[in-house]
């Protein structure tokens, strides 16, 4: 039977509020490099975690679902149970992986059988089971039968059994299910429910992406060291603030890629992307004591390649205010630099002191509306009414530019299909004129907006624009509303 769960190390009630769903849940623990975050993948079947030779790969807790026989359950990859550590990112690291046990139903421990059972081994096994969590013991790294002998010197620690697998090669990992399984404690899951909105935190490393997760979702849950590139997974955490539900996911910083010549962190950026990709809107986070760097304008690119909606949080303002900064100067700035931001809401925050971080969440909101909205095409083309009546379409290979009709096409971001006698080589500066028409009228923000032209069968030649933008939405309008 358990003790009770107030005697546990840790944050218990901030960290089972994050990912508790009503499902039975399952913490990976053991010395660093003993293969927790293989063996997470492997029974979470697929590589959730990072995964290196580098010993303290994992930092931040790794969370998924798993599979286990006819049962579902949550799986939690900690970092390195090393107690005593000598650095604030080894006891940080050591006091989340306390935390998890204390939201836990079962424990798995996972030594190394190649460095045999150490000292530190014996601390952190005495610590879990003073907890009174149930425990399980799983000798990892054992590749072949023959190995099971010389690592006999594991029952030194007291159990009854132990497991021996190999992650890696998947040796032991069915039998170790099969405990795992029925050590499980009966629990039905809660209806899973869809956050209303997906939002990820991207950045440059260092730029003070954790530490605004961790302002946003009220508790410390990434940790925030002064060390360039800490988070190295991506981090979800389900928020509900005022009634709405919403997802916010921590990624790894992007750096250049000229500047990646790890593995590692090749894999953190591939994490990142895929962050971008599940996101509804994404919070591009910069460091305003630097400005807006090249490396961020590059992000902000691949976030519109994505179709994303996005909102520039430009962090660290309390220190770029003793600097001499002012917010109207910095955004004419970075508007004349990178025009294409122009669009995106900026925000002008300080994790450390909490100052403007009250506005992300209502921004994310508004920019993920924009990104989903609909609109009715007699309401578009009267919109295109009025702009081709401010200005004449220009001459295209002398050709006059007729704009008929729009209609929207698609949503998640906005697409609008112009019906026109020319689809090609129209000039930029109009399609730019009508994007900022639109997205003046349609009070779009944050979210690209997409402008298709088609050409129809019918050929209208020079004949003047303005008249017949207004005949196509009055006809063609109604029949479509």
């Amino acid at each position: 039977m358990k003790g009770p769960r107030s005697s546990k190390p840790g944050r218990p009630g901030a960290i089972a509020a994050a990912f508790a769903e009503g499902l039975p849940i399952v913490v990976l623990v053991g010395r660093v490099n003993a293969g927790k975050s293989t063996l997470f993948n492997r029974l979470a079947q697929g590589a959730h975690a990072i995964t290196s030779p580098v010993p303290g790969t994992t930092r931040d807790l790794n969370i998924g679902h798993a599979r286990i026989g006819d049962r579902n359950s949550i799986i939690v990859d900690s970092g390195g149970l090393e107690l005593g550590g000598n650095t604030r990112l080894s006891e940080r690291i050591a006091s989340d992986a306390l935390a998890a046990i204390g939201a836990a139903d079962l424990v798995v421990m996972v030594l190394d059988g190649r460095e045999g059972f150490s000292e530190a081994d014996s601390e952190a096994l005495a610590l879990i089971r003073e907890t009174g969590c149930p425990l399980i013991l799983a000798v990892n790294k054992i590749d072949n039968p023959g190995q099971d002998a010389a690592a006999s010197e594991f029952y030194a620690s007291g159990a009854e059994k132990l497991f021996f697998i190999s992650a890696a090669h998947g040796r032991g990992i069915g039998e170790l299910s099969d405990e795992i399984e029925a050590r499980l404690p009966a629990k039905e899951a809660k209806p899973a429910e869809q956050p209303e909105l997906k939002i990820a935190l991207v950045g440059r490393p260092n730029v003070g992406k954790s530490s605004l997760l961790n302002r946003l979702c009220g508790f410390e849950r990434s940790i925030v060291e002064e060390i360039p590139g800490t988070t190295r997974d991506t981090v979800d955490v389900r928020v509900e603030t005022k009634g709405r539900k919403l997802l916010l996911v921590d990624t790894a910083g992007i750096r250049r890629r000229t500047r990646i010549d790890e593995d590692l962190e090749q894999a953190s950026v591939g994490r990142a992307i895929g962050a971008i990709r599940r996101a509804d809107v994404v919070l591009l986070v910069i460091d305003v004591t630097e400005g807006i760097t090249d490396q961020d304008a590059r992000l902000a690119s691949l976030v519109d390649r994505n179709d994303r909606a996005m909102v520039v949080v430009c962090n660290k303002w309390d220190l770029a205010a003793k600097q001499g900064r002012r917010v109207p100067r910095f955004v004419a700035d970075a508007h004349r630099r990178f025009p294409f931001l122009a669009h995106a809401p900026m925000l002008f925050t300080s994790a450390a002191t909490g100052d403007g971080v009250s506005e992300i969440i209502p921004a994310a909101f508004e920019a993920g509306k924009s990104w989903r909205a609909t609109f009715r095409t007699a309401q578009l083309n009267r919109i295109l009414a009025e702009a081709t009546a401010a200005t004449d379409p220009p001459l295209v290979a002398r050709r006059r530019l007729n704009l008929m009709y729009v209609t929207q096409i698609a949503s998640a971001p906005p697409r609008l299909a112009f019906f026109t006698n020319v689809e090609r080589d129209i000039p930029a500066h109009y399609i730019r004129f009508l994007e900022t028409r639109f997205r003046d009228a349609l009070h779009l923000t944050g979210t690209p907006l997409r402008l298709q032209f088609r050409r129809t069968g019918r050929d209208e030649g020079a004949s003047p624009a303005r008249p017949r933008a207004r005949r196509g939405e009055s006809r063609r309008g109604r029949a479509h509303n």
